[in-house]
């Protein structure tokens, strides 16, 4: 194996995945909607989508897996449920079907979990005959009118009708049984469209309209851009036809459920009259794909990847155990067995250490300290292979530990502890890491970690002290894959700067800071994937583009798994064991936020901050998450490209474009290209994740636009669907 592909095998997999305890605690639980609200079907017949909720901890959003939610029926004669009670997954998701009872009117389903104390979750549905539109007031309109519509079984609730124009959405005024009146949409072009009612899922057979004019157009200069989506409904616009003009539309949820998924629909209508033609977006069956499903959207963890998620979830453990909130400058303490050390260390010394094994156990390993650096001690392992580090690789490693990577970490994040009283990390090279790698390492490697547990007194296998652990040099295969000295010189680097963040992190945000929970693991790992950007980009300012390469490697080839088919892939990281991609995503989404005007000092303040996920981001940035979402899902096509757009709308410090390009010459975001005629984008969309399309409408008319949820229903709110719109020609 090449060092390149060495490099890329274990960075791909580098940080903390997302998981949930394997019993479930129930103590602080709470149940959240998903989707599957307000859905209306004939009586006697199955609702289209499943009802759905998530088990997760209040204060956290972890998930709470292998917990039973209870499904009851509490308003209406006859519906069933199938399953009636069933546990909640590993991403804490479980959903239900329900078929509405023989009567029409309103169904009430409630979703209760276990014996908890937690709030009760409750879904309403609507049973309906088919509606039958008759007539319309007036064959011709003009954009924005008001529409009188006639017809029998549309429902005396104006919410509950659903009026269509060619797919496009209007807005129902008022509603009897026999009539409504509603607005024509605004955004509505001059052609001829269909008129249906819909009632539930019950549809109408259409009727022809023609809107004659009235349009309102939104028109935009180059590089500027709109965003529609909150309150605003219904969700449409129209651009104008303008020469050689083009416009980069990006639907995207800002939903914040974690794991959740949601069927849209967008619409775009052009003057030609066509009925729009189906476009089938990625996942554009609607349904959730399973957790196992998901997983190979991005490809699952690497042994480093999976190591690391393993031990974050242990930390979060140990936080539940009791409180961990100790004062950085304790009193120096010596280690477990009192062997070895000391304040003052010279080389020669030797430490007995606890490493973590894959038992969850802890062996015991004898060291030798065999360098002194500013800021790091390095301890070697007496059982080491021979042909292992030399002087030189030590005094490389402890150089690079000193300058650049702890001034670059802590000046970003904040300072380690000092535990022990000695003013420097340890690094501790040893076999019992090699041995964490199961198989023959053509996956990846395990290449070093961290443990909170070292930085807590009195717990057992703690050496209470600031240690970063690491594989050692292993050319015969002895401990584990066989590996050489260069390969492992090349790979250990980038581990330290990720795992010594990991370090201030805990530092700052549990003992120092005294946050009764620690971060969402994914906001923890785009952190940790921070510090190897920053220090790769220190290198780069050096002149040193290979080293730079090294430390940034792994967060580009991540990222380019994500940008494949980010319509599929939650930012929010959530899918036990976790993918690739996600990991992709979450490092793109942190690396477009601290470079956002005014967000300096940003990443010190997240890693310190006692909020965690979505709360600590928008609350330390001071913007709101569907601001944050829309931002960056636009930046990540406009980044590299020669449009004048906001900064905002830009990656800061990094041309996205050219650095993930050098892999193959290509670029792996790709728009779909539509609005030369009538089309209509349908698909699925996971929570705050975005799809893209470039529209050139055509040369007379215009397009007009309208994002909605499936078969043009309300989009769920849980689902936070927005519309950013930029002008690229």
């Amino acid at each position: 194996m090449g060092r390149r592909s060495l490099l890329l095998a274990l960075f791909l997999g580098v940080g903390c995945g997302d998981g949930d305890p394997a019993s479930p605690d129930l103590s602080e639980a709470e149940l959240v909607l998903v989707r599957g609200d307000g859905q209306g079907a004939a009586p006697g017949e199955a609702l289209p989508m499943p009802l759905q909720v998530r088990a997760q901890h209040g204060a956290t959003g972890r998930a709470v897996a292998g917990a039973r939610v209870r499904w009851e029926v509490v308003e209406g004669e006859g519906a069933r449920l199938q399953p009636r009670s069933a546990p909640t997954d590993s991403a804490g998701m479980v959903s239900t079907r329900l078929t509405l009872g023989p009567n029409p009117g309103r169904y009430r389903v409630r979703a209760r979990l276990g014996n908890s104390g937690a709030s009760p979750v409750d879904f309403l549905a609507f049973a309906s005959p088919l509606p039958d539109l008759e007539g319309l007031s007036s064959p011709v309109v003009q954009a924005g009118d008001t529409l009188g519509l006639q017809g029998r079984n549309f429902s005396p609730r104006p919410e509950a009708n659903r009026v269509s124009f060619s797919g496009v959405p209007g807005r129902v005024v008022s509603a009897s049984t026999g009539e409504l009146r509603v607005e024509v949409p605004p955004c509505l072009l001059a052609r001829t469209v269909e008129v249906r009612v819909q009632v539930g899922e019950r549809k109408s057979p259409p009727l022809s309209l023609t809107v004659a004019g009235g349009t309102r157009s939104h028109s935009l200069q180059r590089g500027e851009d709109l965003l529609l989506g909150g309150s605003q409904e219904p969700w449409c616009l129209h651009l104008p036809s303008l020469p050689g003009t083009s416009y980069l539309v990006v639907p995207h949820s800002s939903g914040t459920v974690p794991g959740g998924s949601y069927p849209f629909r967008l619409v775009g209508l052009t003057a030609d009259g066509t009925t729009p033609a189906a476009i089938s977006a990625a996942g554009a069956s609607g349904s959730p794909l399973p957790a196992a499903a998901a997983v190979g959207r991005g490809e699952g963890l690497s042994p480093q990847g999976a190591w690391d998620r393993r031990v974050r979830l242990l930390e979060r453990r140990l936080l539940e155990e009791g409180d961990l909130s100790r004062s950085s400058a304790a009193p120096p303490v010596r280690a477990p067995s009192g062997e070895g050390m000391s304040l003052q260390p010279t080389p020669g010394e030797r430490r007995a250490f606890w490493v973590l094994n894959r038992k969850e156990e802890f062996d015991k390993v004898n060291a030798i300290l065999r360098w002194v650096g500013a800021r790091i001690l390095i301890y070697v392992d007496e059982r080491a292979p021979a042909q292992g580090y030399t002087s030189a690789d030590l005094n490389a490693l402890a150089q690079e530990f000193d300058d650049p990577i702890h001034p670059v970490v802590t000046q970003a994040f904040g300072a380690e502890s000092d535990l022990d009283g000695n003013g420097r990390i340890v690094l501790l090279l040893t076999p019992a890491v090699n041995r964490l790698t199961e198989g023959d390492g053509s996956q990846g490697y395990v290449a070093g970690f961290f443990y909170g547990l070292d930085l807590l007194k009195d717990r057992k296998g703690s050496n209470q002290g600031e240690i970063l652990y690491g594989l050692v040099p292993d050319p015969t295969g002895k401990e584990g894959p066989a590996l050489s000295r260069s390969q492992v010189m090349s790979l250990l680097p980038g581990v330290l700067a990720h795992e010594f963040q990991h370090m201030v992190h805990f530092n700052q945000k549990i003992l120092a800071g005294g946050a009764r929970s620690p971060e969402t693991l994914w906001l923890s790992e785009a952190l940790a994937q921070m510090a190897e950007e920053l220090v790769g980009a220190a290198f780069q300012a050096r002149f040193r583009p290979d080293k730079a390469l090294e430390y940034r490697l792994g967060n580009w080839s991540r990222a380019r798994r994500f940008l494949q088919n980010p319509s599929q892939v939650s930012v929010l990281a959530t899918l036990s064991p976790g993918t690739l991609a996600e990991r992709g995503a979450g490092w793109l989404l942190l690396q477009q936020i601290s470079g956002l005007p005014g967000q300096e000092g940003i990443l010190g303040r997240l890693t310190r901050s006692p909020r965690t996920g979505v709360e600590n981001l928008v609350h330390e940035t001071g913007q709101t998450w569907g601001l944050l979402i829309s931002q960056w899902a636009a930046s990540l096509y406009l980044d590299g490209l020669p449009v004048p757009v906001r900064p905002e709308l830009r990656v800061a410090g990094l041309n996205l474009r050219e650095a993930l390009s050098r892999f193959d010459g290509s670029y792996p975001l790709r728009a779909r290209p539509a609005g030369e005629s009538s089309f209509a984008l349908v698909g699925t969309l996971w929570s705050s994740a975005p799809d893209y399309l470039i529209i050139s409408p055509p040369a007379s008319g215009g397009v007009t636009l309208a994002l909605t949820g499936p078969e043009g229903r309300p989009p769920e709110w849980v689902a936070g669907f927005q519309l950013m719109v930029v002008r690229l020609q």
